[in-house]
This record gives C-alpha cells, sequence and structure tokens, in this order.
C-alpha cells in the first residue's frame, strides 16, 4: 500500500500500491493525448480508468460533429471541470476495506484515527483522514497487517494537475 497527503482535500489516503501505479501511467497516457482519434483508442485500451469526453463510438463521434483528427483536451472535458475525473485518491481509499471489514472500519474510525467517510452532493464519498494522524494511520494498517509506504509524489500524479 502507498499513502500519501492529497491536497484538495487536505488528508491523508491510502491506496493500493499497483492500482495507483497503474490509475497514474493511465491518467498520463489520457493527458498525452491531442486527438478524439487517439482518445477514443487509447478508451478502448485503459482498464484503471476511463478517457474524459471520449466519444464511445463513430456514431457518437458523428452526432457530435468530430472527427478522429478534431483537437481533444482532456482538461476541458465535462468529467474534468465537473471533479468527476481523475478519480478523488481520498475516494479510492473507500475501496481498500470491504464494508463488512469491521476490523478495519473500527480501526480507522477509532477515535485516536478519527477518519470519517465525507459525503458530496457532486463527486461521491470519500475517506477524510486528518493529516496530524499518520503514525496512528501507520500503525493501525500495520495492526491490520498492512505495510504502508508514503508516496506523496504519487498521489499527487493521481490528482490530474
Amino acid at each position: 500500500m502507498v499513502y500519501g497527503f492529497y491536497r484538495l482535500h487536505e488528508s491523508l489516503c491510502v491506496i493500493d500500491r499497483d492500482r495507483a501505479r497503474a490509475l497514474s501511467d493511465a491518467i498520463a497516457r489520457v493527458k498525452e493525448c491531442t486527438t478524439v482519434g487517439q482518445a477514443m483508442d487509447l478508451n478502448r485500451e485503459l482498464s484503471a480508468t476511463w478517457v474524459p469526453g471520449a466519444p464511445e463510438s463513430a456514431e457518437e463521434m458523428e452526432d457530435e460533429d468530430l472527427t478522429p483528427e478534431s483537437p481533444y483536451s482532456w482538461d476541458d472535458t465535462g468529467a474534468v471541470l465537473d471533479g468527476d475525473w481523475p478519480p478523488m485518491p481520498t475516494a479510492l481509499t473507500l475501496e481498500l476495506f470491504a464494508e463488512s471489514d469491521v476490523e478495519a472500519w473500527a480501526a480507522l474510525k477509532s477515535p485516536p484515527m478519527g477518519a470519517r467517510r465525507i459525503t458530496t452532493t457532486l463527486n461521491g464519498d470519500y475517506l477524510e483522514i486528518d493529516p496530524a494522524r499518520e503514525q496512528v494511520l501507520v500503525d493501525a494498517l500495520k495492526g491490520l497487517g498492512i505495510d504502508a509506504v508514503r508516496d506523496d509524489a504519487l498521489i499527487d500524479t493521481l490528482s490530474g494537475e
């Protein structure tokens, strides 16, 4: 596992290392797309995420009066402008443990940790973890048999900035 500081929510987050790396690579590839055709092709390849604003079919491309050579900019898409892409690292933290994992949730929500689920009206839920409780987080994860390494640089790549 990796953990780090997510600036937008001023919160720590924890993500499976392989998932974080795959998502980081996919985000970088999306950012490299400059045409609608590239975006559509990449969208068919990706498994860690999707390409925001890429038409899903030739018919959709035609309906939007686009061609494969039309310019594409990931950061001008509705999903990015609405905050839905890339996925929030703090939301990915919720994916670590099944809702039925009583031991994990008890450790995260315990008074020393104080992690809490935040519900947003637009972008869904995320887990807020006070950065001042970093050592408590590391100890709680270790108590669950999970080794976590801090990697703020990797977390930063997940924010899409």
